[in-house]
């Protein structure tokens, strides 16, 4: 789980700046601009250059060094390189070495600093440390470590028992490719690595999610509800251990009508759709379900379903097409989702605050004087506990109590 997070210099994101504590269920709040999508596309910016390295990641998918490093610091002429950095904890991984022995992964702290000053050369990396924690059978704590700069990385492992100690120089081709991202730097590497690789993210768009689609070996949800035919047949396919039903009762929750969920087999070009069959009506087709339980269903496939292979499951503004009366059910579903694997949500809708404790509530806003985004936790406003005798947090939220709204 990610314990706590900090952004430099990316995007909205200026420097110096706070770790952003974060527990197993986080909702974030705030104004429009006011940066919630830049601290998520900061754990996407992480994820995707360690898949696919750095170069890619900002020219690909962020539109260069310009549009991905903060506009302010550039326009004030502060050359400082992007940082973005997450503590891990209660991880609790198990792991063999090649000569039998048996360790435990137990935290871990990544930092990633990207140079992305020129707006002419390719983006590069200026350092990348890695600590971790790491148990024996027997109780005994060691301490891996990975320092890497621009010229080479320097690698302590203790669970290494032929070159605990060794220095890697890093070649010119390989300056926007991250470290961790190798299996060649130890066991402990790899895990963190995987748990990245593990973050997955939605911002469910109805009509994509409603499109047939192909059924391919592992299908998986899209980030924008893609695939979901194909997923739905994959559930009833392998029976799903009861997902299907916890679907369907889920659904039936606020359609109270449905009946059951049918994937079928399109015949002239063999894609997979689906229709949800409701009681006195025929089966529908997904061009006649409403844009909401088409939405509802992609969530619950989400999280019922696709969440099993995540170490974290972010959700962008859920409440887009749903009832305000679904705020109580979607809480209760990420809340249970998180018993399991972390969640964050974003959201402009006060109805979900309601259900709420201050420590599952961040609150995004810009620093009036230097512009920049920051997370406050709910929990540290004065008097959160006395006003909330009286109020909601959402109430609280919309009378301006907290922040994190207009101003």
């Amino acid at each position: 789980m990610i314990t706590s997070v900090t952004i430099e210099g990316f995007k909205s994101f200026g420097s110096p700046a706070k770790p952003v504590a974060l527990g197993p269920l986080n909702f974030i709040v705030g104004a429009n601009a006011s940066g919630k999508t830049n601290f998520v596309s900061a754990l996407k910016f992480l994820r995707s250059s360690l898949l696919h390295g750095l170069d890619h990641t900002v020219n690909n998918e962020f539109n260069g060094c310009r549009e991905t490093r903060n506009r302010a610091m550039r326009e004030r002429g502060e050359q400082k390189p992007c940082c973005i950095s997450v503590r891990l904890g209660n991880l609790g991984l198990e792991f063999k070495t090649p000569e039998g022995k048996d360790y435990k992964l137990e935290s871990a702290f990544y930092a990633l600093k990207a140079d992305l000053r020129s707006d002419d050369a390719n983006p590069t990396v200026a350092s990348e440390i890695l600590e971790a924690r790491i148990i024996d059978a027997n109780g005994a704590q060691f301490s891996y470590n990975l320092n890497r700069d621009t010229k080479s990385v320097i690698i302590q492992d203790p669970t290494n028992q032929t070159s605990p100690d060794r220095t890697e120089i890093v070649q010119p081709e390989e300056s926007a490719k991250l470290s961790v991202a190798s299996g060649y730097f130890g066991r402990p590497a790899i895990l963190v690595r995987e748990l990245v690789m593990g973050w997955t993210f939605f911002n469910i768009n109805s009509q994509l999610a409603r499109e047939s689609s192909r059924e391919t070996p592992g299908v998986e949800l899209g980030s924008q509800g893609e695939n979901l035919a194909a997923v739905l047949h994959e559930i009833e396919k392998r029976n799903g251990n009861g997902v299907m039903k916890q679907i369907l009762t889920s659904l039936r929750g606020a359609v109270s009508r449905v009946k059951e969920i049918k994937p079928l087999r399109t015949e002239v070009e063999g894609k997979w759709t689906f229709q949800i069959v409701e009681e006195r009506i025929r089966a529908l087709s997904p061009a006649s379900i409403s844009d909401g339980t088409i939405r509802l269903l992609t969530l619950l496939v989400a999280t019922c379903w696709s969440a099993r292979n995540s170490s974290l499951l972010v959700i962008e503004e859920p409440e887009n097409n749903l009832h305000p009366h679904l705020c109580e059910q979607l809480v209760a579903l990420f809340r249970t989702t998180s018993e399991n694997r972390q969640v964050i949500v974003t959201t402009h809708n006060p109805g979900f605050l309601d259900y709420l404790e201050p420590k599952e509530l961040l609150l995004c806003e810009r620093d009036d004087e230097t512009t920049f985004t920051q997370l406050i936790p709910a929990s540290s406003r004065d008097n959160i506990e006395l006003f909330r005798r009286k109020y909601t947090l959402g109430e609280l939220w919309v009378q301006g109590a907290l922040g994190g709204i207009p101003s």
